[in-house]
């Protein structure tokens, strides 16, 4: 699933989509990053078994650390049709 910074921010559980663009500064996203029509979105499963939200939290050295959301669009599909 790709998503635009401003959904991967609310998807992922950031508080403000500066911290998803201070990232992508950092090139941290950048194995997440796709181009479609000169608009960048972000690849939100998984490369190389790791997911986007698991490489963040791998990337993150914070002391005001948060967990990400592990955001899977077929789960949530799934999920939404079993109710």
């Amino acid at each position: 699933m790709l998503c635009t910074f401003t959904e991967a921010y609310k998807c992922l559980g950031f508080k403000s989509r500066a911290s998803i663009y201070q990232l992508k500064e950092k090139g941290i996203l950048d194995p997440y990053i796709r181009r479609i029509n000169d608009q960048k979105y972000l690849y939100m499963g998984a490369i190389k078994g790791v997911t986007l939200a698991k490489h963040i939290e791998n990337n993150l050295f914070s002391t005001n650390y948060i967990p990400l959301n592990d955001y899977d669009l077929n789960k949530y599909i799934k999920l939404a049709k079993s109710h």
